[in-house]
């Protein structure tokens, strides 16, 4: 995954939370994080997760809007025109939840749901580029989505960001492209080797240089180690809940 300006380009990610504080306390002690809050008061208790102190920014933390809100991971794809793009999502049997609104200085974003219930956001950058550094410890590096309609969502999301597509091998895991970029994959969870109560989502990763002791450490700070270190084609990976249940995974890439 790479920093892109390209529409449709992944560019953010963002942490919904029941209990900000108690989340930065978590992320800090899992990967070194340092939360940053936003000083306009009307940023509605919104901040950055960097690095470190003032270091790059890697992702975003605010409150969740509503009480029955569950604390979630949500990813953004870069946007030259939100309204242009989430009617797009409309027209193309997705749902735009939220928006499109300006925040503060910074963007305008939309939050959506593709047709299969899994959500992310759009966000059209004016002061906020979004990510500082992505692929390092510590950053993101890869958007996953685990769905119920794998050629559903091929159709939506070609139509609605124009991605390109590319299986690995034989097996049923397809890649995400921006410009012949892969920046994510995807995972069609019709095949009946998942719970059928687990619904369709994104997945995002934080490379990590050693997950087994990543997972050990969420496991001592309160967290959950929802899948345990693994070793698959790409490397090896760990799939993770904070305190307040939101799930991301890690990973270190094979050489």
């Amino acid at each position: 995954m790479k920093i892109s300006k390209t529409p449709s380009a992944p560019c953010w990610a963002s942490l919904s939370t029941t209990d900000t504080a108690a989340a930065g306390l978590f992320y800090e002690v899992l990967f070194g994080w340092r939360a940053e809050p936003v000083a306009d008061s009307s940023a509605g208790g919104y901040g950055n997760f960097a690095l470190d102190t003032g270091g790059p920014v890697v992702a975003g933390v605010g409150p969740v809007r509503m009480p029955q809100q569950p604390a979630t991971w949500l990813p953004y794809f870069q946007s030259s025109g939100v309204e242009a793009m989430s009617a797009r999502v409309g027209g193309n049997s997705g749902r735009v939840v939220s928006g499109p609104h300006g925040i503060l200085d910074q963007g305008r974003l939309a939050i959506c749901q593709d047709p299969a219930g899994a959500a992310f956001g759009l966000w059209e950058p004016l002061e906020h580029a979004g990510f500082q550094t992505v692929n390092v410890p510590g950053s993101f590096c890869w958007f996953e989505l685990l769905t119920r309609d794998g050629p559903g969502a091929v159709d939506f999301y070609q139509s609605v960001l124009g991605w390109g597509t590319h299986r690995r091998g034989d097996g049923p895991y397809t890649e995400w492209t921006v410009a012949d970029e892969p920046f994510g994959g995807m995972v069609d969870m019709s095949t009946g080797e998942f719970p059928p109560d687990i619904p369709s989502h994104w997945n995002l990763y934080v490379a990590v240089t050693d997950p087994d002791a990543t997972a050990a450490r969420c496991a001592e700070t309160g967290g959950q180690v929802l899948v345990q270190p693994t070793t698959i084609d790409a490397g090896r990976f760990a799939m993770l809940a904070d305190p307040q249940g939101a799930a991301l995974s890690v990973i270190r890439f094979a050489d």
